[in-house]
């Protein structure tokens, strides 16, 4: 690597942070079309980003990676990067005479401008550098105590592959990073050494009218016992102005025990000015910054019209038309007391509201930090902001007052974290305890590390954590204080048929295993069953989760558990079994513009608000959305209770049914399948004796309780199912519409009905003769097709609309487009190829997606598969999804 000189200076002063400003980082991302200003705004002191170096420069150090990496465009083409795992400035470089310092190939400025432009999995295509390098440092901690520096990286490797460096902070007892203070002019990095308090900042300085700005690094520390070693690197040259023993040797400096506050100031350019009086530098900690985004937003809502269903949602504004063209992907927030809502985005930034409420008819947003790494999660903690990001967990501090964080403090970053694009910080909840479980990631396109696909409990005071559950994909948690019962959702994918919903057991393994495994992969221990497998075709990504209480203003529902769907955005109502032997699910109500991910009550209306954006597929049309879910007084006609016995299933409503129309025979209709825990991504459907499809099971009776709020429906040949699908004509006496109810059902129990309310046990097997019937055969046709895309979420990962295509500059699509792909040649991941796509090979994809893989959608580019669903669609549907996609063709 060819360096620029820099010098170290030891003084008895200390230095003032100034930051200027870099014209741009990237001219690409600059340069795309969107409503957008650049994901990175050059007039904030730093933001977060993993940094790739490993092939920066000519002589670059190889293993220069920053999977947590703290970015500072100083200014005058001057940027660094600070690693907090392992306390060193891993890169200090000059940008390009463009301006560019770092390629937005992150997951959150990837698609910042462009929301269809995706990170590829794993660590191969991470965000790298520009321009010239000055300082690199190894894969060693910044700092060492003792007799000699350190010359190993000190931490624990666990279970981490070969090659991983995403192997979190040092060991406590030898250094922790504390945090990032905003001062008047620039920031400082606060962090301990064995004990010892360190400051430190970068800034600009001009030695002479005629000389080029110098990059100076100043650090301040606290009285030291020990002797402490400075990672300098070899270029370096020293002048001790208060006679402090120093020594430099092999890229180290050493600085001997003090009994007084010390200051060392490093200098970066032109070495022939560094030992000057310039060098004299002021670090003050209690000048806060002021204010620096003083205007604030207000937007307005959309209320919902009234409908007759039980549940609607109001469609409130975001700010996302503001002064600073900041894109506002809303992740994680939570309320305060008063109503108020906190906000990050999945760009790094907090925004805080006023009170948002049914009163309310505008709402007013404020800008309150900025910087952060990917955060999903937010938490409220004793009224201060809490942030799960991907360098760990963050709290945000206000001490002046002004609206706006001055102090990013790391309460815990003990929780590893790689570079992986898809180990994102799922989710985070507070345990009553004071303790927070994490969700992390597990998705693994090159190296594994120790924590991917876990659930973490971390201490309350943050300085340690615990792993609670492992093989998890990309799960989201929900908490019920009450009970102190964890419960987490997960994706479907490799090891995972379909949509799980766990309660989370200590200890346990959850079956996941990164598809490069593939049929290899070893099991720690055996796979726990979830509380019921929701079928992809109902909830094709799952999101989070959350508990309702009885005060909720959810109308008709009463306490329980409100699952997140993403792909199809949906609201579901779980209804878990104490006994894990069983489980059920219902739609609430869906038709959502944008995916939603986390939902929150909010303790002044009581009604659940949720909020998401758009990242992976899915059937909304809007980047990101925010939306109240209140009661109209209408009866809903999803069961409250479902339960299956031996003899049949039980059914329990919320009103009173009409027993003429419950009664009938003909209005019910039964399937059960199992599903296949494999390598494959994703199951198909598969009957009990193991053949593809679906078993159509008769009704042979139904009973009707004694208050006429339940139905028990007596069917024949009950057995334990991954899946079984009640669907029923709603039990009204006008009615004429149609539910489902989903259950897992895992062992079955024969109960006495006489107990639940009905006014015999005796339930009637037998099979009405005259009521079987075979189905007419259903016409294939383009338009059933479309309908089926949409149902089963296919459009959310298939465009069907060239218009509706990622833009130029795209890097990652999730599926081929449908709109270009009747009768064109296409290459395959394994080399081959066919000249045209024709039904052969379309029939083909659908059942066995895996066989032969589009050029450009490999797994391990896009995190994403696709499951088979041999067994799911029936020929017709088949048929009508191929008609579709050629009648496409022929539109254009």
């Amino acid at each position: 690597m060819s360096f620029l000189r820099c010098a170290i200076l030891v003084v008895s002063f200390s230095g003032l942070a100034l930051v200027g400003e870099v014209d741009g980082q990237d001219s690409e991302h600059l340069a795309l079309d969107s409503p957008f200003a650049s994901f990175v705004e050059d007039d904030f002191p730093f933001f977060s980003q993993t940094v790739d170096a490993r092939n920066f420069g000519d002589k670059p150090e190889v293993e220069n990676l920053t999977p947590r990496g703290l970015v500072f465009p100083i200014g005058d083409s001057w940027v660094a990067c600070f690693d907090p795992d392992l306390l060193r400035w891993a890169l200090i470089w000059r940008a390009d005479e463009d301006g560019n310092y770092l390629s937005m190939d992150g997951m959150a400025p990837g698609s910042y401008r462009l929301p269809n432009r995706k990170s590829s999995a794993g660590q191969d295509s991470l965000p790298r550098p520009f321009g010239t390098p000055v300082w690199a440092n190894p894969i060693l901690p910044g700092w060492g105590t003792g007799e000699t520096p350190p010359t190993e990286d000190p931490r624990d490797r666990g279970t981490a592959e070969k090659g991983e460096v995403g192997l979190g902070p040092i060991p406590a007892d030898q250094g922790r990073f504390s945090g990032i203070r905003l001062v008047e002019g620039g920031f400082l990095l606060e962090y301990e050494i064995s004990g010892v308090s360190i400051s430190e900042t970068l800034r600009l300085f001009s030695p002479a009218e005629d000389g080029e700005p110098m990059l100076r690094r100043t650090i301040k520390i606290a009285p030291h016992e020990e002797p402490l070693h400075l990672q300098v690197g070899e270029h370096t040259h020293f002048l001790s102005l208060n006679k402090l023993s120093l020594a430099a040797k092999d890229g180290w400096a050493v600085l001997a025990p003090s009994n007084n506050e010390t200051y060392v100031t490093q200098f970066f350019g032109d070495s022939r000015y560094a030992l000057t009086d310039h060098a004299i530098d002021i670090i003050p900690a209690d000048t806060p910054p002021p204010r620096r985004w003083e205007e604030s937003v207000t937007v307005g809502e959309t209320r919902a019209e009234p409908a007759a269903t039980p549940l609607v949602f109001d469609d409130l504004a975001v700010p996302d038309d503001n002064p600073w063209k900041r894109n506002v992907r809303l992740g994680g927030f939570d309320f305060f007391p008063d109503g108020r809502a906190a906000f990050c985005t999945f760009d790094g930034d907090v925004w805080i509201t006023s009170p948002i409420g049914i009163e309310q008819e505008e709402v007013t947003w404020s800008r309150f930090a900025s910087g952060l790494h990917e955060p999903q999660s937010l938490e409220l903690v004793d009224g201060v902001i809490q942030v799960f990001d991907r360098n760990g967990l963050v709290r945000l501090h206000d001490f002046d007052g002004n609206g706006e964080a001055d102090w990013y403090e790391n309460f815990n970053n003990t929780v590893t974290q790689t570079a992986e694009t898809r180990e994102f910080p799922m989710d985070m909840v507070e345990s009553r305890g004071g303790s927070f479980f994490l969700a992390k990631g597990g998705q693994v396109g090159t190296t594994r590390g120790r924590e991917n696909g876990t659930i973490v409990e971390v201490a309350p005071d943050g300085r340690s954590h615990t792993v609670t559950a492992t093989g998890l994909r990309q799960p989201y948690l929900g908490y019920n204080r009450e009970l102190d019962l964890l419960t987490a959702t997960d994706q479907q994918g490799h090891w995972k048929p379909a949509t799980p919903v766990y309660r989370i057991e200590e200890g346990a393994y959850y079956g996941f295993q990164p598809a490069k495994q593939k049929d290899e992969a070893i099991h720690p221990a055996a796979i726990e069953l979830p509380g019921i497998w929701i079928p992809h075709f109902i909830n094709g990504s799952a999101a989070g989760q959350i508990w309702t209480t009885d005060s909720t203003a959810i109308g008709p529902f009463t306490s329980g558990l409100i699952h997140i769907g993403y792909n199809r955005p949906e609201l579901f109502e779980v209804l878990l079994d104490e006994s894990g032997k069983q489980g059920a699910v219902v739609s609430l109500i869906s038709g959502f513009p944008s995916g939603i991910l986390k939902a929150r009550i909010n303790p002044v209306d009581r009604h659940l608000y949720a909020a998401g954006f758009e990242i992976w597929g899915t059937s909304a049309n809007r980047i990101t959305g925010l939306f109240r879910i209140r009661p109209t007084g209408e009866p809903s006609w999803a069961p409250e209770l479902a339960r299956a016995e031996k003899r049949g299933v039980r059914l329990r409503f919320r009103q009173k049914l009409d027993p003429a129309q419950a009664g009938l025979l003909t209005g019910y209709s039964v399937e059960r399948w199992n599903y296949r825990q494999t390598h494959n991504y994703g199951s198909g459907n598969f009957k009990l004796d193991g053949t593809p499809g679906q078993e159509s099971l008769p009704v042979a009776s139904v009973l009707i309780d004694e208050d006429e709020r339940g139905i028990f429906l007596g069917i024949p040949d009950m057995r334990p199912s991954d899946a079984l699908r009640i669907t029923y004509r709603i039990p009204a006496a006008t009615s004429t519409a149609i539910e489902s109810v989903f259950l897992s059902v895992f062992e079955l129990e024969e109960i006495d009905l006489t107990t639940a309310g009905f006014s015999t046990d005796q339930v009637d097997l037998k099979i009405d003769a005259t009521l079987a019937q075979v189905a007419d055969m259903v016409e294939a046709t383009p338009e059933l097709g479309a309908e089926i895309a949409m149902r089963y979420g296919c459009i959310a990962c298939h465009a069907t609309d060239p218009n509706a295509s990622p833009a130029p500059g795209a890097q990652v699509q999730v599926g081929p487009a449908w709109h270009d792909l009747w009768g064109k040649r296409r290459e395959f991941t394994d080399g081959s190829f066919i000249r045209n796509a024709d039904a052969a090979y379309l029939r083909e994809s659908i059942l066995n997606p895996g066989i032969r893989v589009a050029e450009g959608y490999a797994m391990q580019k896009t995190g994403v598969g696709m499951p088979s669903y041999l067994g799911v669609l029936k020929e017709h549907e088949i048929d009508s999804i191929i008609y579709y996609i050629e009648s496409l063709a022929k539109k254009k």
